[in-house]
Order: C-alpha cells, then structure tokens, then sequence
C-alpha cells in the first residue's frame, strides 16, 4: 500500500468532491506531470468511490500499470481489454477506450469515468455547430461517452494542451500554437481541478535531478509544414544530415558509457537512422511503431535488464513507458511538439537507488525552444485565465516560432 502525498491527497480530496458534489456537464481535469504518481490518484479515488467506477486509458501497458496500483490498496476490480485478453465488468473497471467504445450500455452502472492521459481525447474529430453543440462524435472517447450522459468525468495528463492550426488572415499562411485542454475550441474539458507543478515535485526531492547537455545546432534549416504543428520530413533530415548528427552519435554514446552510463535512450527521427545507429554501436537495439510486439516486449525486457545499453526509439516509449533506473537521454531530433519534449525528458526523471542524475544531451535546440522543464510552469493571468510560461515567456496561445 502507497501512503499519499500531499499533493496527491489534494488531488483525491478534489476529486472526491467533484464526484459528490460537481455538475456532471462539467469535465474537469488533475495536471499531474511525469513522476507525480498519476497512477496512485487514480487508485484511491477509485477505491474511495467503490461502486460505479470506471477508469479509461489508450494502451493495455498503462491499465497494467494503474490496475496494480489499485491493487496494491487492497481493493478488488475488473479488467475490460482485448490487448490482455480479459473482458469482465464489474463496481470498478479498468478498460481499454478501444475495447469499450461500442459498448456504453454494457456500463449503465458508472456513475464515474477517470480517463487516463486526457490529452488524446481529440474534438478535433467531432463535429460540433457555432454555439458549441455536438453534431457529430468522431472520437472513440466521444462516441463512448455520449452513451453515458449522466457519469461524472474526470481526466489526468502530465501535458493538458494540444497544438492546433491556424490561418493567419492576412497572408494565409498555416501557424500552430499550443492550446490548454481547457481554453480551447471546441473544448471537451473545460476547467483544471488541481495542478501539480514540475518545480513543486523538485522542490520536495521527488524527482530525479536533470543535467542538461545542449549542443550547438542551427534551426535555420528547418521549415514549418503545411500543418504549421511541425517542421517537415524533408528539412529535418536535410539538417540532421548536414550538421552530421547521426554521425556524432556513436561517439557520444561511446562517451556517455565511458564516464559510467548504464541505460541510455535516444530518440531519433527515423526507422532507417534507428536501424543503420543499432548497427554501428555496440550492445544496443532500437524500437519503432513497426516493431512487433513480441519483439518489442523482448528487447524493453533486454533494455532493463542491461543486456542492450542504448535503445534508440522512433515515436515510442513516450507515455506509460516506465523505467526508473534510465540515467541518459539523448534527443537527436528536432520537434515543435511541447508534449513530446515534456514526454522524452520525462522518462529520464524518476529517481532510482544509486542515480545520482538523469543527462539529457539535446543535439536538436529543444532545450532552446522550449527552456528546462522544471521551468515550464502553469500559471492564471489577472483575469484567471490558465496559460504555460516557461520562466521568460508564454507558450501557449501564441504561434510557436
């Protein structure tokens, strides 16, 4: 059994209170970053409740991850997924959003939904007229819920924004700009119930000490796509080609290992760099969305074990990826993507005996971009309106340069 932090015990109390006492049109969401035992809120609320519960995530690791959680206070519940083969409903359900989403009124009972890492739930697929009102649902999460108009919902995310495009009106050019879950629209939920700060879990000594290594790079060379939420496939490999990034990589992960490294992780842009990296440096494999499960599964075992020291990664091992023993990340990638930035670094930030520090060597100018993460705060204007600021400036509702 986990006794709670504070700061969790705030998050529970609060949301306690909305699941007692809230309006069930409103959807608030818990801010609980990387490392804040996101899992361990969602447990005790849903013990607390008991009856009538069920909490939602997107993949099969996480409901393993939360499920054990519960478990762990000695509760009882019932696990809804395809993916690991188990499909039973009961007071409290852990499910897969895929394994249920045709399925709301299978869940009539629920009077709660927690949905775990909130962010993926898109409006951007629903269709919704000018005074806000669903037309038509897209979204699994939407078409799921629309069954159950009655449950309260509660959402967490260690990142509560998205990027959105835009048009500038003058020029039409595209531009992206990063819009907090609760400010945009159309929005889904529409107000944060506790947030928790990344310097606040530093502040307390629960977070593993980040040393940043930038290295030199030129952003010059990158061009914004048609999207404006990205630079494109093109001008990213053009400049990791002509500043040699993945020539320097070897070198710098023979280093990091010579000065006493044991688990390194490095997120690249491409299977093919990913591939062509694995071959040249000793003792390391790499994962992508294309390798295979049993596959994956076999070479994340190998990562953790020490058997493979350097796991290069293309657009994996972002969220629900837990190893706490990880004390190097290497970002040989550029992106515009705040929540991606927030999601590779967080990897390396959870404390583990005999590490000391996690070494994040950025060779893209994310650092840059986007300022340390223990910066990146969440803070109310005059009129108490929600926005990021990373310390000197605002990141959100503004077009990312």
């Amino acid at each position: 059994m986990f006794k709670l932090r504070k700061y969790q015990q705030e998050a529970v109390d609060k949301s306690l209170d909305f699941y007692q006492f809230g309006d069930h049109k409103e959807k608030p969401i818990i801010v609980a970053p990387t490392g804040s035992g996101k899992s361990l809120v969602i447990a005790y609320t849903a013990k607390e409740v008991a009856e009538g519960v069920l909490v939602l995530q997107p993949s099969k690791e996480l409901l393993e991850q939360n499920f054990e959680k519960y478990k762990s206070y000695g509760a009882e519940a019932s696990i809804y997924s395809a993916s690991l083969k188990q499909k039973e409903i009961g007071s409290v359900t852990f499910a897969t959003i895929g394994s249920v989403k045709n399925l709301a009124s299978e869940f009539q009972h629920v009077k709660l939904i927690i949905i775990d890492e909130c962010h993926l739930v898109p409006p951007s697929t629903d269709k919704f007229d000018k005074k806000g009102q669903l037309l038509k649902a897209g979204s699994m999460y939407t078409k799921f819920l629309i069954g159950l108009p009655e449950a309260k919902v509660i959402g967490l995310t260690a990142t509560p924004f998205r990027l959105k495009k835009y048009l500038n009106p003058w020029t039409r050019a595209p531009f992206a700009q990063i819009n907090l879950l609760n400010r945009e629209l159309p929005r889904f939920f529409n107000r944060f119930l506790h947030v928790t700060q990344i310097s606040e879990l530093y502040e307390q000594g629960f977070l593993c000490p980040i040393r940043y290594v930038p290295m030199t790079w030129d952003t010059g060379k990158l061009v914004v796509n048609t999207t404006g939420s990205e630079y494109t496939d093109k001008s990213i490999e053009d400049a990791l080609k002509q500043q040699k990034i993945n020539v320097q990589l070897p070198a710098i992960v023979k280093q990091s290992r010579e000065k006493g490294r044991k688990h390194s992780i490095v997120f690249v842009f491409s299977v093919n760099d990913a591939i062509e990296l694995a071959e040249k440096t000793p003792d390391s494999d790499y994962v992508s969305a294309y390798t295979e499960l049993k596959d994956r599964e076999r070479i994340i075992k190998d990562f953790k074990n020490g058997k493979i020291k350097t796991l290069y990664n293309v657009n994996v091992l972002t969220i629900g990826f837990d190893f706490t023993a990880l004390d190097t990340i290497i970002i040989a990638r550029p992106t515009m993507s705040l929540a991606l930035y927030m999601q590779m670094i967080g990897r390396g930030i959870r404390p583990h005996p005999g590490k000391k520090d996690c070494v994040v060597v950025d060779m893209c100018g994310n650092i840059a971009r986007f300022s340390e993460i223990e910066n990146i705060k969440y803070l109310q204007d005059n009129n108490g309106k929600w926005m990021i600021h990373d310390g000197k400036k605002v990141l959100s509702g503004v077009p990312i340069k």
